[in-house]
């Protein structure tokens, strides 16, 4: 493999995807990306769709003929995207018409087999240990159930199983941003006053420079990467902080590669370049960081050199980074759930939102922060209120949740999303098989679904109607483009049914999301303007939150009023909870203190440009020829000190487990770190995407918020 990605090479294969005409690593001739060959059925019909795979929300027209999507389209009208679509998403047509989908209810047998049950059955059994769970554990069962979302299909599904679960008590239902985002999310609540992105991608042509921290949008968001020559059109620097090359690597001005997990002392060995030098104006960083004399406390010991001996970046590099950040007066953050994915992320978060504020470029245009897999809407609290009744605050994470599992204090699990996005995933696996009763809404014969005691098939987000929503809070609208196969069912349909064998007349029950999303807009106020008409008719949909009917969509800076929403409109350096703004090793770094000799690599894994999340997209031919199954890419100076040489089977070791993989030796990852690709199956019929779960030796490693997956002690040893 190149040490390097060229933008050309790299366009060459985004075009070949668009068209289907990649050469094929698999037997037989190269799989189409959202389109398939067969004979001429006749005229053809396009229906509006999006894209439910990631939180850029892609918006497509899907090609009908004799009742089947030929291939789908990106909408040229999206503003988001431009029409561009990634393979993930385009995949979604050979994933519908897979051979492997499952698509009747199954009920596990005692003996482990799987005996096919009705749509009917299913919905009445899982009422029925529903109400079992409640009459024996009255005002507690809430906390004897749980749920690991999401929904795939669309919003109101979310809807429903909220309402479902709110009015048997249950509030545990655990996003899978506590994974990636949640930090990210919280540390912006805290800070600024909203867990949301503080303005919209747009702004980006606005900005005079785009920091980019762990943000490697053309291989996680490839729709959003257009935004990046179009602002380097408008004279836009990019700065880049990432240990690894990558295609997002081509588009930085600037790139600083810090060891995996040092980005807290990078970020303050920045503020406190910046304050040595008096590149800031104070007196108007302490309109927004009223402590800043704190902060200059926190930051002082983490001079250029103290910074190169934690980060390994030089002091050149530091002065050149931030003096480009001084020179802004209207900078952009973007940082990815990577920054996140440490147990130092807090502090590192933090950090880099202080940044912002006192550097003026929190507050205006070409200003603020955007991270990746967020940008939920409000509103849903409200509506399951009004619909459930009173709910309660939930008092788990996932942390919690397993530990209900292990001492048997759940009855019943949702199991909505892979179990496999956990550290310690094996172990996460044995937690859940102690649950009596567990219930896999999927498509495939997935782990999910074989630790579960009821499977019950879903539909595509194209064989039903429904909303979404995106990075940017945009809803979004599609309708219903083709019959699902066999019993398979929408989520909402699912919940809402349970919902009403449980609940009776009690329950308010929506037969079609059409009529879920007007009731939302009828009585959330924020949604008074998003109507479901209104929405349908756009392109791309419409940005979140509008009050009036007809109103403007409000783009850019969320503080429309000059100031944060914080209760005093300023960010804390000494927080109650969360304390100063420190840094320290992440658990388990080989260069924390306490590290085991005998793991001396640093361990890190990501996404990758042909893989998202572990159930759906492990099951595309299209995107299995481009996939090299379980790589390790590893520089060449340490897979000399390893004896491993480029192409050797090895196994990636920690002090958890190991798994066996393929050696990639390449400067594109930095010495002494390892880098795996995050999201393979262990069950799929696709050699090139088969691999045990990468989580299953990843130690269980919390910080305050979110469970975390990179970081940790590894070593190679040669297969």
């Amino acid at each position: 493999m190149p040490d390097s990605y060229s933008r050309r090479n790299f366009l060459k294969l985004s075009a070949a995807l668009a068209v289907g005409g990649a050469a094929a690593s698999l037997p037989g001739k190269a799989q189409a990306m959202g389109q398939k060959p067969g004979p001429d059925l006749g005229p053809a019909t396009y229906v509006k769709g999006y894209c439910p795979f990631c939180q850029v929300r892609c918006t497509y027209h899907a090609e009908v003929r004799g009742g089947k999507i030929q291939q789908i389209i990106g909408d040229k009208g999206n503003r988001w995207t431009g029409g561009s679509m990634c393979p993930k998403g385009l995949s979604i047509v050979e994933l519908m018409d897979s051979p492997h989908r499952l698509t009747e209810p199954m009920l596990k047998q005692a003996d482990g087999s799987w005996k096919r049950i009705s749509y009917a059955e299913a919905v009445a059994l899982t009422a029925q240990k529903m109400r079992e769970t409640l009459d024996k554990h009255g005002e507690k069962a809430g906390d004897r159930m749980g749920m690991l979302m999401p929904l795939w299909d669309c919003r109101e599904s979310e809807m429903a199983a909220l309402i479902t679960l709110g009015m048997a008590g249950c509030v545990h239902t655990m996003p899978p941003g506590e994974t990636c985002v949640s930090t990210a999310a919280n540390m912006l609540n805290l800070m600024s006053g909203t867990s949301n992105p503080t303005t919209t991608v747009d702004q980006l042509t606005k900005a005079k420079v785009i920091l980019l921290w762990g943000a490697n949008l053309c291989e996680l968001y490839p729709a959003y990467s257009r935004w990046l020559p179009m602002a380097k059109e408008k004279g836009a620097k990019i700065l880049y902080v990432d240990p690894r090359r990558t295609r997002t690597s081509d588009w930085a001005d600037i790139q600083l590669r810090p060891k995996p997990g040092t980005d807290g002392a990078l970020v303050l060995g920045v503020i406190r370049f910046l304050l040595e030098n008096q590149l800031l104006d104070e007196e108007k960083a302490r309109e927004l960081v009223p402590e800043l004399d704190l902060l200059r406390e926190d930051a002082s010991a983490y001079t250029p050199e103290k910074v190169q001996e934690l980060t390994g970046i030089a002091p050149a590099e530091l002065e050149g980074f931030a003096r480009a950040i001084a020179a802004s007066d209207r900078t952009i953050v973007w940082f990815g759930g990577s920054v996140c994915r440490y147990t130092n992320g807090i502090p590192t978060v933090r950090g880099i939102i202080l940044l912002q504020g006192i550097t003026g470029n929190m507050i205006g245009e070409g200003r603020g922060v955007l991270t990746m897999h967020s940008g939920k809407p409000g509103g849903e609290h409200e509506f399951v209120e009004a619909m459930a009744g009173h709910v309660k605050a939930a008092k788990m994470n996932f942390r919690r949740l397993r530990l209900a599992m292990d001492k048997k204090r759940l009855d019943i699990l949702f199991l909505n999303s892979s179990y496999r996005r956990y550290p310690d995933a094996n172990g996460v696996r044995k937690s859940i098989q102690k649950v009596p009763f567990v219930v896999h809404c999927g498509f495939f014969m997935t782990p999910e679904a074989e630790v579960s005691h009821l499977f019950v098939p879903m539909t595509f987000g194209p064989e039903s109607s429904g909303s979404g929503y995106g990075n940017e809070k945009e809803a979004v609208w599609r309708d219903k483009i083709v019959e699902a196969p066999g019993s398979c069912v929408p989520a909402w349909k699912f919940y809402g049914d349970v919902g009403k064998a449980l609940f009776g007349e009690k329950y308010p029950y929506f037969d079609s999301p059409e009529a879920m999303y007007d009731k939302f807009c009828e009585i959330v106020p924020s949604w008074k303007g998003l109507s479901r008409k209104r929405v349908a008719a756009s392109p791309d949909g419409l940005v979140w939150p509008i009050y009036e009917e007809n109103g403007p969509e409000l783009l850019g800076c969320t503080f429309r009023e000059g100031k944060l929403g914080t209760a005093d409109g300023t960010m804390v350096v000494k927080d109650r909870v969360f304390g100063r703004i420190t840094w320290t090793p992440p658990k388990g770094s080989p260069y924390a203190k306490g590290s085991k000799p005998e793991f001396p690599l640093v361990f890190t894994q990501g996404k990758v440009v042909w893989h998202w999340q572990h159930t759906l997209t492990n099951y595309a031919p299209s995107l299995a020829q481009f996939s090299r199954g379980r790589v390790v890419s590893v520089h060449p100076e340490t897979a000399k000190q390893c004896g491993v040489k480029d192409g050797d089977r090895v196994f990636l070791e920690t002090p958890t487990g190991r798994l066996e993989a393929v050696a990639e030796v390449t400067s594109r990852v930095l010495p002494g770190t390892v880098f795996t690709p995050s999201h393979f199956c262990p069950d799929t019929p696709l050699d090139a995407n088969r691999s045990e779960p990468v989580n299953s030796i990843v130690p269980n490693s919390w910080d305050r918020i979110s469970c975390q997956h990179n970081g940790v002690g590894c070593r190679l040893v040669k297969a």
